[in-house]
């Protein structure tokens, strides 16, 4: 069994079992939509693959507004969540379960793909991004969004793993923190990029991988979209796949 293949096992287990608490009504999801959809610049319906999906919570947005979404995700539980959405909400959105990093269709399928915060958590980042690029039409383009979540130095280490260790003792093994470590500790040395993505490591992934003219837009959130102290250096950027 290959790195890759053993990460992706440990976080399908992780997102799986997080689906039933991830998420829940948000303030900041209809800002959320608006970035999305002034960075996509379309003036009609797309068709759009929201890689690392998860619950939906850019997929439904872009139903909403028209467009022609399919939403993959890694993890069935996260997809029973996005799935009971679609229901009550009324919208027509495709979902699949599928690892991101090659997804199951072919060249040209979409104008668009779009991917919040998961650039983070793939073992191979840029063989992903050379396959989406693949999948976009010519002129089409790629929305991706993520920041720094966990810091790499040694007194930060030291930080976390005493709340870790808090969180241990107060909620036992089933606390966010403590699941998520077990889960990632194994093979956080096989992300390059688990502490997080910098914008201009971002556009570095981007171009290396054929995509032009990178474009940010996460100045036109009202306000940070995360709590203080979380998602620093967060962006959200476009590029177009000539």
């Amino acid at each position: 069994m290959n790195n890759a293949t053993t990460a992706a096992r440990y976080i399908r287990n992780y997102w799986d079992w997080r689906a039933l608490s991830f998420d829940g009504s948000s303030a900041q999801q209809q800002s959320w939509w608006q970035v999305y959809n002034r960075a996509l610049g379309a003036t009609g319906p797309l068709r759009i693959l929201d890689v690392g999906t998860g619950t939906g919570f850019i997929a439904l947005g872009l139903a909403r507004g028209g467009h022609r979404v399919t939403g993959l995700d890694i993890s069935p539980g996260m997809l029973r969540q996005a799935g009971t959405k679609v229901t009550v909400q009324g919208l027509t959105l495709s979902l699949l379960a599928a690892d991101a990093i090659d997804p199951p269709f072919t060249p040209a399928s979409f104008d668009a793909i779009v991917c919040r915060n998961l650039l983070w958590t793939l073992p191979e980042p840029a063989r992903a991004l050379r396959c989406w690029h693949r999948l976009i039409r010519p002129g089409g383009r790629i929305i991706v969004s993520d920041g720094i979540w966990r810091r790499p130095d040694f007194s930060g280490l030291v930080t976390h793993y005493t709340r870790l260790l808090v969180s241990a003792l107060r909620k036992g093994r089933n606390s966010i923190p403590v699941r998520f470590e077990l889960a990632y500790q194994p093979i956080r040395r096989h992300l390059p990029h688990f502490c997080g993505v910098r914008a201009a490591e971002a556009e570095d992934l981007l171009t290396g991988c054929g995509f032009t003219r990178p474009v940010r837009h996460e100045h036109h959130f009202p306000h940070h979209p995360y709590p203080a102290g979380y998602g620093s250096h967060f962006f959200v950027m476009s590029a177009v796949r000539p």
